[in-house]
């Protein structure tokens, strides 16, 4: 899929994907949904991004943790703090936040790991629209995207990352009932 030109496109593409995300969720079993991914350490079948992530729960999680994040750099960029994106502590190894935010989430059900990036994503669908044109798409427009777009941080949180977490379900979905 090209990237969002427009807001209306940018837009389009985060529901498109979100419902995909969920659709692949809703072919799956309760008991499939638990079961541990089977290919979490293997980057060539699941990609770095997603490498800490032991089930499906996880995978939620790592959405909807790297949304919040995405909230709080919109909030920053609003209340006149331009901070880069990731937390300071994490900026150079972002896989150990990963691992920290897997840790964090033990105890959350999948049910409210779902609940929880479902809240975010409608967070993130809001967000995007209170954005102008201008605001999305204008290269470096805040000082904190550097050479980059707003757009492309939505993006980055959410139709790319739920197109690559679909295909890592479908591929979990494989998994468990070739076992």
């Amino acid at each position: 899929m090209a990237a969002p030109k427009t807001k209306q496109e940018l837009l389009t593409a985060m529901a498109d994907s979100y419902a995909k995300l969920n659709e692949q969720i809703g072919k799956m079993t309760a008991a499939e949904l638990e079961a541990p991914f089977l290919l979490a350490n293997d980057t060539k079948k699941c990609g770095a991004r997603w490498i800490y992530d032991q089930c499906p729960r996880d995978l939620l999680i790592h959405l909807y943790e790297w949304q919040v994040l995405m909230r709080e750099f919109v909030n920053n960029i609003r209340a006149g703090k331009q901070r880069d994106y990731l937390p300071d502590e994490y900026r150079k190894n972002y896989h150990e936040m990963d691992k920290m935010l897997v840790k964090k989430h033990q105890g959350t059900s999948f049910v409210k790991a779902q609940q929880l990036l479902h809240q975010t994503h409608e967070e993130m669908l809001q967000l995007a629209e209170s954005f102008t044109e201008e605001e999305l798409f204008g290269k470096g427009y805040y000082r904190c995207t550097y050479t980059t777009t707003m757009a492309a941080y939505f993006a980055s949180v959410t139709t790319s990352p739920y197109g690559q977490a679909t295909k890592l379900l479908k591929t979990h979905l494989k998994n468990v009932k070739s076992k």
